[in-house]
């Protein structure tokens, strides 16, 4: 299966009912965020063959030799997009989580969509409630406080993630890729209350792929602290 996104082709084969988002983020294109799984937020909005779509709802087969485009590709040529720039002038974001998937609806807006924004921005949503800061970046309205930055209080000074942020290029914590990481699974007890009579993990060591299994026994019997004042928790 070929995918074309940003422009660069991609040979690869999604997994059975693997959406977009996963995929693309498998690929390397973090600025698509994984957010709520449902089409509720917007933070995965990428744009395929130009129309907006919540990624995480769209199963990766049906992008196949389709534009593509994420924020990565947003910008043509080293130049930030129209918008990304109208995001950095406004400051129209706080922890830049949800800007990525804001940007790219914005981006498809037209002169009728943005006379109710409120409707139009409705896939997207904002976690830090940074919305008129988001509305006066695609209004066109500059918050940002020229100069060199001398005697920056009272004023509103550029934020220096700011570009990482607008570009998809600001890692968060499940954008950051650890070689050989390992992965634990909780299980709990289907039973409110039970006497533990006995563990028996020779089944789940057998599955491929688990490390090790543990449970109370391993738990040291000594209480401590993280705390670094080396004091026992009561």
């Amino acid at each position: 299966m070929s995918f074309v996104v940003n422009g660069t082709h991609h040979a690869a084969r999604p997994r059975p009912g693997q959406c977009l988002r996963t995929f693309l983020r498998q690929l390397g294109w973090f600025g698509v965020k994984k957010g709520c799984d449902s089409g509720d937020c917007g933070a995965c909005t990428v744009l395929l063959n130009g129309e907006p779509v919540h990624s995480c709802l769209l199963p990766a087969f049906r992008a196949e030799d389709r534009e593509v485009t994420t924020i990565e590709g947003l910008a043509a040529n080293g130049e930030l997009h129209p918008m990304q720039r109208a995001f950095l002038q406004a400051q129209g974001y706080q922890c830049g989580f949800c800007t990525p998937g804001m940007i790219m609806t914005a981006a498809s807006l037209n002169q009728s969509h943005r006379q109710d924004l409120a409707f139009a921005l409705k896939g997207n949503l904002c976690r830090c409630t940074g919305y008129r800061a988001i509305e006066d970046a695609i209004r066109g309205v500059g918050d940002v406080d020229a100069g060199d930055g001398a005697a920056p209080c009272g004023r509103n000074v550029p934020a220096p993630a700011g570009p990482a942020v607008v570009t998809g290029q600001q890692r968060y914590t499940l954008d950051i890729v650890v070689e050989g990481l390992a992965h634990m699974k909780l299980v709990r007890s289907p039973h409110a209350h039970a006497r533990i009579m006995a563990i028996h993990k020779e089944a789940a060591l057998a599955v491929p792929g688990v490390c090790a299994v543990f449970t109370y026994e391993d738990a040291p019997a000594r209480r401590f602290s993280t705390a670094g004042t080396g004091a026992s928790i009561c």
